[in-house]
């Protein structure tokens, strides 16, 4: 009995056990050529620079769950960032609050647009979302066409540096809670899961595959939006080219976090282990002063290594 409950938590849990543990090696790795590594200051300037990330991630493993893929992840970023900033008064007490909303609603809307064409329009995903990214990138470029704005001051510190520094974290955390327990324990959760493996099993089972999906492209574009604000307060202005390496970012987080890019098989918890990897990955290459054009070769072969140990995986 003991011996069946070990196996089946590998089966469940092996990849993100194993991810958690390179994670641990790479920063062990990391701090001998960086001594201030394991300090708190230093994991708090990694958690705020991964923010934005951490969320485009989540909401990328919410779709590929469904056997779906959103490259439009970026566009929406650099959308909501800019009409967080164009929306704000920075000289009202709480003008900080319409831009919170406008760039939720403008997050939510581009999510429910990439849903209703995969699914109203049975249309392709990945063609979809290339689509839309375009029309994303070039609305934020149409609002603001060279970086700039200003951010509400007191905003900005509480949501960066807030109780010194603990209010990314908390954000964070009870963001991954949710995210997680909405994947792994809920009955929408399940039916995520259901259509990745077989949308005509799904389908046939009576589970409503295209709310079902619409919904996870909706929610990925309210990360998004968090993602975009996190940006606006961090940057203290607005980019409309801010967001153009997310989509890429965020699927290879999600693939080295152990979400299998055919739908079904993944874990929130796996994305985000996923992210502290890169993001430690490109710290280091910035420490040895790698070029950018480097960086991106690197990332290239991170993505196809882990789609190819997780193709060995699902053969065995």
């Amino acid at each position: 009995m003991k011996g069946g409950l070990n196996k089946n938590f590998w089966h469940k849990h092996g990849h993100t056990v194993i991810i958690y543990v390179f994670l641990a090696a790479l920063m062990v790795f990391v701090s001998a050529f960086n001594k201030d590594f394991f300090t708190l200051g230093n994991f708090k300037n990694l958690l705020r620079s991964s923010f934005p990330l951490l969320m485009a991630a989540l909401g990328q493993t919410l779709i590929i769950l469904t056997g779906g893929i959103d490259l439009s992840l970026g566009g929406i970023v650099a959308l909501c960032n800019v009409v967080c900033v164009l929306a704000m008064n920075p000289d009202s007490a709480w003008g900080f609050i319409p831009a919170l909303g406008a760039a939720a609603a403008v997050g939510l809307a581009c999510g429910a647009v990439n849903g209703a064409l995969v699914t109203k329009g049975r249309l392709a995903p990945i063609i979809v979302t290339i689509a839309t990214t375009a029309v994303f990138d070039g609305m934020a470029l149409l609002l603001m066409p060279n970086p700039g704005g200003s951010v509400h001051k007191a905003f900005a510190r509480f949501l960066t540096r807030g109780f010194s520094g603990a209010v990314p974290f908390l954000l964070f955390l009870v963001i991954l809670c949710l995210v997680r327990s909405l994947a792994n324990t809920t009955p929408y959760g399940k039916a995520l899961r259901a259509i990745g493996g077989s949308e005509n099993a799904a389908y046939s089972t009576g589970i409503r595959v295209g709310k079902i999906k619409f919904r996870a492209y909706c929610l990925a574009g309210l990360l998004c939006a968090m993602a975009g604000i996190f940006l606006s307060a961090q940057m203290n202005s607005a980019d409309a080219t801010i967001g153009k390496n997310y989509a890429m970012n965020a699927i290879t987080a999600t693939v080295v976090g152990g979400t299998a890019m055919t739908g079904a098989v993944g874990d929130p918890l796996g994305t985000i282990a996923g992210v502290f990897i890169i993001s430690i990955i490109n710290n280091m290459l910035n420490l040895f002063g790698v070029s950018s054009f480097y960086q991106f070769i690197c990332q290239g072969l991170i993505l196809i290594a882990a789609l190819s140990l997780s193709a060995l995986h699902k053969r065995r």
